[in-house]
């Protein structure tokens, strides 16, 4: 007769079979298009090299480019583009047709940095053809492409995930005996051991050796998917952030502004001498509801989001005056937590190395839905085959 802590055995182990059968088809997906994200940037570039690369030498810097194009468009306004763009790149904005002028069949608009003409346009979305099939993967990878409905199914995959991952680590404790000489021994595995033994020792190391990192992007992959129905408020009732620009409703005036983003960036680094931040300005953004620009500070000039990511300076897009500092780095805990979010999930928070490491932990996820259907599959073949003897034995 099974004791009970072998019945509580069993037990957790029919809890993470199920589980893992429940989020398979989610979490291999979810696994193999993030690690496709991770290259985002190089592939959208290696799939439309008319738009994001050029041969000519950048003869001009990211704000005199805008600058030319504006003059020579005017009912077109940018709304955001970075400040440091690599050699051989163009420089991407985010434009939209000014008030009082017919609207834009895209949004997305590439200069040429030698003489600030346009070097083609895109219209964002998801899709699967060259132009949109970066943008179509992620929104594959959080939505499903379900909208709202495919967020929640994902968020509950990735709530399985971890419930599964905790209790898969509690399955690898040995039942009796030694427990740190035996339990030593589910770290191995031996690529020499017949295939059944191979799946079931890799699927245990695997989990093992990459449970901090995995349960890491489970937890995040939760916290993200139910940002704002679940984990903001949760946060927030317990950790308030400071006060934002964003508290209080936008102006109902929504006038295009009349400082052009070289000034806001201007304003912005005067503030950034100010305060002391010894970042660079990395990309400035116009928000037509607030009516503010958004400047992007980071340590070396290029947004990216190691540790909590940038800090932002907010100037009026009319008179240029500082109207808010995000710096998530004095913030409260919680406003660190919803910053660390992103950059935990993503491995930008410890910039290369972490991205590396983020996509060794896709792959090691896709490895354990692989070996995990495997064992399922061929245990469930030996169970049935014994129910088919019993049966035949209790009818003869």
């Amino acid at each position: 007769m099974p004791n009970k802590r072998q019945k509580n055995w069993q037990f957790w182990l029919s809890v993470h079979r199920y589980l893992g059968l429940a989020t398979l088809l989610f979490l291999s997906l979810a696994s193999v298009t993030g690690v496709i994200l991770s290259f985002d940037k190089p592939l959208d570039a290696l799939l439309n090299p008319d738009l994001l690369r050029t041969e000519e030498p950048a003869r001009i810097d990211a704000q005199a480019a805008v600058t030319a194009f504006q003059n020579k468009h005017p009912s077109i306004q940018i709304l955001s583009f970075p400040l440091t763009v690599p050699s051989g790149r163009t420089l991407m904005t985010t434009v939209a047709a000014r008030p009082g002028t017919p609207p834009l069949s895209y949004d997305e608009l590439f200069i040429d940095r030698n003489d600030g003409h346009p070097a083609g346009t895109r219209q964002s979305g998801p899709g699967w053809d060259r132009r949109h099939l970066m943008l179509g993967i992620y929104r594959l990878h959080y939505t499903l492409l379900a909208g709202t409905a495919g967020r929640w199914l994902m968020g509950l995959a990735a709530l399985g995930w971890l419930i599964g991952n905790l209790v898969g680590v509690y399955l690898t404790f040995p039942l009796q005996g030694a427990f740190w000489r035996l339990w030593k021994k589910a770290w191995l595995f031996r690529w020499r051991d017949p295939l059944p033994r191979l799946m079931h020792s890799l699927h245990r190391a695997s989990g093992l050796w990459a449970l901090i990192g995995v349960t890491a992007i489970a937890f995040t992959s939760v916290a993200m998917n139910f940002f704002d129905e679940v984990f903001t408020p949760a946060v927030q009732a317990i950790s308030p952030p400071r006060s934002s620009l964003f508290d209080r409703p936008p102006p109902p005036s929504r006038a295009v502004p009349r400082l052009e983003p070289s000034g806001a960036v201007t304003a912005a680094e005067a503030e950034a001498h100010r305060l002391k931040l010894h970042w660079r300005a990395a990309k400035v953004g116009y928000d037509p509801e607030y009516g503010t620009y958004r400047v992007w500070f980071t340590d070396g000039g290029i947004e990216n989001y190691r540790a909590l990511g940038p800090q932002s300076l907010y100037v009026d897009g009319n008179n240029g005056r500082i109207v808010y500092f995000d710096d998530p780095y004095t913030d409260s805990a919680g406003r660190k937590l919803s910053r660390a979010l992103y950059p935990v999930h993503t491995g930008q928070v410890a910039g290369p190395l972490g991205i590396a490491i983020d996509v060794l932990l896709g792959l090691v996820t896709t490895e354990m839905c692989v070996s995990g259907a495997y064992l399922w599959w061929k245990r469930r073949r030996v169970r049935v085959a014994r129910d088919r003897t019993g049966k035949a034995r209790a009818s003869s």
